[in-house]
């Protein structure tokens, strides 16, 4: 799964011809809004794929716009009200387009689990967003139509177990960072892009093992792939509707051990696709490379992008990159069982010498229910981030994230850049989600091998023996929606480290304002 499996399908996905798709800016759905577009792929046939945020949102407004005007469900799932899901999403992407926002997020300083759509923050952050603005197609120049929007963000330092602060950047108490920021340039149905943004790729619901929400946004620039749509090249058209996304990103690292690559290159790959109604196959590689100390330039980044002088014995010259790589699967049940779903991810690293494939897994495995004529949704979720994690592996498991050529581990701002758990942790989920009332809760059970949030070498950061519950409740009051949280998480060994604590609980409240 390394680049000599991503390079060929880059070329052909390159080289297929696509329709024109106007330049969007990218778009990461609320939970909300992502049980709905859910409900719709499982049983109103939205041929748009679901594990890779974000997308363009022309993407997700094409996917819809497809869709027949009336719709029903498939089989017995006549209750389902599809439509209302539908319209839930228009009015969230439309919100989006049309207005700025503002969050302002009032919390106590603790820690604890992220999981999608949820705020990393180990306390209190404001962030502002404009309005997207987009070039239509009738003004596009030379076929290049433009869209964009502006965001910046202040929040109290994401790393929780950082004691000492100086003024500005990475190592700042209050940094500032244009999260909600991107420029897209798109031509011939691909998005070229710089970007402020976090990602969320995988099925889980609470953790993605190779990038998700759990990190400060990546500051980057990428190709995406403008529309979703089922490719008409005949080389393609068995993916089913499909996206591809690559960008390359400079990470915003603190100083947490001596002689730590800081400043290193983050580059990002994934393909998506739905091959059958049914399945979802997602193929994801992420890379660290450069940085103070490392062996860095293009001729370096060429030999990382190509799988090659990784997992170096010793003697040989150093290792080029520290690689992540892996597949996710998620499969709907057949209808006649319910309205359910299975999925698992598996990351691993990149396999040095002839063999192409990753390997030395972590993984996660999950399912997932709705019922209620598609009001609610549950879900149990199992992430084993020590590698050799498979039931069939025989090898001794050690802690993922953690290696000797990135001394500060898989990391943005000092966070696990993964699950939320850390390496070498095995943490059960369990979720309910209340769609139209917008609540949720959730209960965590298990073992953290390293730390939750954050991760720093130096320190014997909480951990062991978990336990955890969180709540939250959106309001509506005077056109402001009010979002109340409650969480409690409790470890039992290590010590307490500033914001990172062997027993917590966190409160606060979310309001989202309209602009």
């Amino acid at each position: 799964m390394n680049s000599r499996i991503f390079a060929p399908l880059l070329a052909l996905a390159c080289a297929a011809v696509q329709a024109q798709t106007p330049a969007s800016a990218p778009y990461t759905p609320s939970w909300q809004a992502r049980h709905h577009l859910q409900l719709l792929v499982d049983h109103a046939g939205l041929a748009l794929p679901l594990t890779h945020w974000p997308l363009p949102a022309a993407a997700v407004e094409q996917a819809l716009a497809d869709l027949p005007g009336a719709l029903q469900a498939n089989g017995q799932f006549t209750g389902l009200d599809l439509e209302g899901a539908r319209q839930a999403v228009l009015r969230e992407l439309d919100a989006r387009r049309m207005q700025g926002a503002l969050r302002l997020q009032l919390r106590s300083s603790a820690e604890g689990l992220t999981g999608f759509d949820e705020n990393y923050t180990p306390g209190s952050s404001l962030q502002a967003v404009t309005a997207e603005q987009r070039v239509a197609q009738g003004q596009a120049v030379a076929g290049l139509t433009l869209a964009g929007r502006l965001g910046v963000r202040v929040e109290q330092a994401p790393n929780s177990l950082q004691q000492e602060f100086s003024g500005s950047g990475s190592e700042a108490r209050y940094p500032l960072r244009l999260e909600g920021t991107a420029a897209v340039l798109g031509w011939e149905g691909w998005n070229l892009q710089a970007f402020s943004h976090r990602h969320w790729w995988g099925p889980g619901w609470q953790s993605s093992l190779i990038n998700g929400s759990n990190n400060p946004a990546w500051n980057g620039v990428g190709l995406q792939r403008g529309s979703a749509r089922a490719s008409a090249s005949p080389w393609l058209s068995w993916m089913g509707p499909w996206n591809f996304d690559v960008f390359v990103a400079r990470a915003q690292d603190p100083l947490v051990v001596s002689n730590q690559p800081q400043g290193f290159l983050f580059s990002g790959m994934r393909l998506t696709m739905r091959p059958q109604p049914w399945l979802e196959v997602g193929l994801s590689r992420g890379l660290q490379t450069g940085g103070a100390g490392r062996p860095s330039g293009a001729k370096n980044f060429v030999k990382a992008f190509f799988g090659q002088e990784v997992n170096q014995n010793p003697g040989d010259p150093e290792d080029s990159s520290g690689q992540i790589a892996g597949y996710d699967v998620r499969v709907r049940c057949p209808l006649a069982w319910g309205q359910c779903a299975a999925y698992t991810q598996w990351m691993g690293e990149d396999a040095a010498g002839q063999l192409p494939l990753p390997y030395k897994f972590m993984s996660l495995w999950g399912v997932e229910q709705t019922y209620g004529q598609g009001r609610y949704r549950v879900f149990a979720e199992y992430a084993n981030t020590n590698a050799y994690s498979l039931p069939w592996d025989s090898q001794p498991q050690f802690a993922g994230y953690i290696n000797g050529v990135y001394s500060q581990g898989y990391t943005q701002g000092a966070r696990w850049v993964g699950s939320a758990q850390g390496g070498g942790s095995q943490v059960t989920t369990l979720g309910w989600m209340d769609a139209p009332n917008q609540r949720m809760v959730k209960l965590h059970v298990g073992k953290v091998g390293v730390s939750v949030g954050a991760y720093d070498p130096r320190v014997d950061a909480p951990h062991g023996r978990l336990r955890g519950l969180s709540a939250t409740q959106s309001l509506k009051w005077q056109g402001i929606t009010w979002v109340p949280e409650l969480s409690w998480m409790q470890l039992d060994q290590g010590r307490d480290q500033r914001a990172s604590k062997l027993d917590s609980v966190r409160v606060g409240v979310t309001v989202l304002m309209p602009l």
